[in-house]
């Protein structure tokens, strides 16, 4: 990954600092976000090692990197039952190396992210809206 790169997905991660601060007023002083950062980090590591496009240009095919919403979801009493105490789709974007344009073009990718016992686990989900991160 670019040094670039390297910078926007700093930057994008310290944007959950927001959503930290919401999470300690939620209930004895704990993060109910504490840890997604090192989830969508595994996330973006797991795009580079498995997308064609992040492969190409000996393994330098995508940049720019960037958490483009982050937005909760409400918990259905099922998955309350389930032990889940924090639901939240994520969006990220980048450009990925187009072989037959021999260029940079824009992708995208969305997760649900799940926190069950205080472990984070993500599931990929459709479309959202980026401003709102809300279902399209």
């Amino acid at each position: 990954m670019s040094r670039f790169s390297t910078v926007i997905v700093a930057a994008g991660l310290l944007a959950l600092g927001g959503c930290g601060e919401a999470g300690k007023s939620a209930g004895a002083g704990q993060d109910k976000y504490a840890g997604l950062d090192v989830a969508i980090r595994g996330w973006h590591d797991a795009i580079v090692a498995s997308d064609a496009e992040c492969k190409a240009k000996d393994g330098k095919g995508c940049q720019a990197f960037e958490v483009a919403c982050k937005g909760e979801r409400e918990i259905a009493p099922a998955e309350q039952a389930k032990g889940v105490s924090t639901k939240i789709v994520v969006a990220m974007s980048w450009e990925g190396w187009d072989e037959a344009r021999a260029e940079y073009r824009s992708q995208s990718g969305f997760a649900e992210f799940n926190k069950v016992d205080g472990a984070w686990t993500r599931t990929k989900v459709g479309p959202v809206n980026l401003a709102s991160c809300a279902a399209i």
